[in-house]
């Protein structure tokens, strides 16, 4: 028989342990939430998108026209003119080489010399007086002298000529010095080619454009702006090609016809057909170029009609705030399904994923733990 005593401290001792038992599972659970909060708590991803800008480009067109002009103005003016041009290609054709002598006589009685008088030079190159002379006694006179012969070896320099129709005593006191150089002995002939015809015809229309645009007034003093166009037939020129001019002439009578435009409205205009050019709202025109690119398209002068070309251009990519680009999309996601999902997209050109700590396998369920950064490259 048990002593009684022995049985109530056992039956004291059960609940106490049972209570232990309850404390250690509460706290090892508590520790084991607390490992879970921590944990979920901890997991971070950070989605990088790499993006790149591609150019749009959009084209509309604009009618005008003559009694309802709000936006744009259809006028035209006559104009009439003449320029002269000079050819750039040459040939070389030998030529008579010219130049002055000063006549000396150291005689005391005048010594005439009749014209083509002859000169000889050192080298033995003739020329010859262009003019009868009188040369002084005891003193001198200038004449003017040419070659005998054309080509470029009687370009000679200042030198000393004895006059062969003399005797030789008077040779050594009637004779001629030359100080500056012979010349002529090459002529260049100008050549009209029918390149240089062409560039002509060209400049000469820019040039019609030109003074059309003055008669016609200054449109970009009121913030307009204006295209022109030269109507008429092609140039008549002085000189067909092949020709040996030194100068040619260019003449023509034309129309110089012009849409002047509000520059705002057409801005406008342009931004909307780009704008319309977009994907979908995924897409995010970025930048525009400074102004679009306006030109006459068609006219009718009778009609008093026109059509104006626009042409606009940007850059497109994607956009920020897409809701493709939204963190709910990537909930629970594994990296590699998040970038066969994002380089799916237009303009998308990598993708970086970060995720912390790095034995993470998906994207955490708790939308303030993810990031999407978009990086755009040139």
């Amino acid at each position: 028989m048990t002593p009684r005593r022995h049985e109530t401290a056992v039956l004291a001792n059960e609940p106490v342990r049972f209570y232990k038992i309850v404390a250690l599972t509460f706290l090892v659970l508590t520790f084991i939430l607390l490992g879970v909060i921590i944990t979920l708590s901890s997991k971070k991803a950070t989605i990088t998108v790499i993006t790149r800008a591609e150019p749009v480009e959009a084209t509309t067109s604009l009618e005008v026209e003559k009694g309802k002009e709000n936006v744009a103005k259809l006028v035209w003016t006559e104009v009439e003119l003449v320029k002269s041009y000079k050819p750039t290609a040459s040939k070389e054709e030998a030529s008579i080489a010219q130049g002055k002598v000063v006549l000396y006589n150291e005689t005391d009685y005048d010594q005439p010399l009749v014209a083509t008088t002859r000169l000889l030079s050192p080298e033995g190159i003739l020329f010859r007086l262009k003019t009868k002379v009188l040369v002084p006694a005891k003193g001198s006179v200038e004449a003017e002298v040419y070659a005998d012969k054309s080509g470029k070896e009687n370009e000679i320099g200042p030198t000393k000529f004895t006059i062969p129709g003399l005797s030789e005593t008077l040779q050594k006191v009637i004779y001629a010095q030359s100080s500056a150089p012979m010349v002529g002995g090459v002529k260049t002939i100008g050549v009209l080619t029918k390149e240089e015809l062409d560039q002509a015809r060209v400049s000469f229309q820019e040039t019609l454009k030109e003074a059309g645009k003055k008669e016609l007034g200054d449109w970009e003093a009121n913030n307009w702006g204006a295209v022109y166009e030269v109507v008429g037939p092609e140039a008549v020129a002085s000189a067909a090609v092949g020709d040996e001019v030194d100068e040619f002439t260019l003449t023509n009578k034309v129309k110089v016809v012009a849409v002047a435009y509000d520059q705002k409205p057409i801005v406008e205009l342009a931004k909307k057909e780009l704008n319309r050019r977009l994907v979908s709202e995924a897409e995010l025109i970025t930048s525009y170029n400074e102004e679009p690119v306006v030109s006459l398209d068609i006219f009718d002068l009778e009609a008093g009609t026109a059509k104006l070309k626009v042409f606009y251009s940007g850059l497109v990519e994607l956009n920020p705030e897409s809701k493709q680009l939204q963190k709910v999309m990537f909930l629970g996601k594994t990296k590699d399904e998040i970038r066969r999902y994002l380089l799916a997209l237009d303009h998308v050109q990598g993708v970086e994923i970060k995720f912390s700590p790095a034995w993470m396998r998906t994207v955490p369920h708790v939308l303030d733990h993810i990031s999407v950064v978009v990086r755009s490259i040139e």
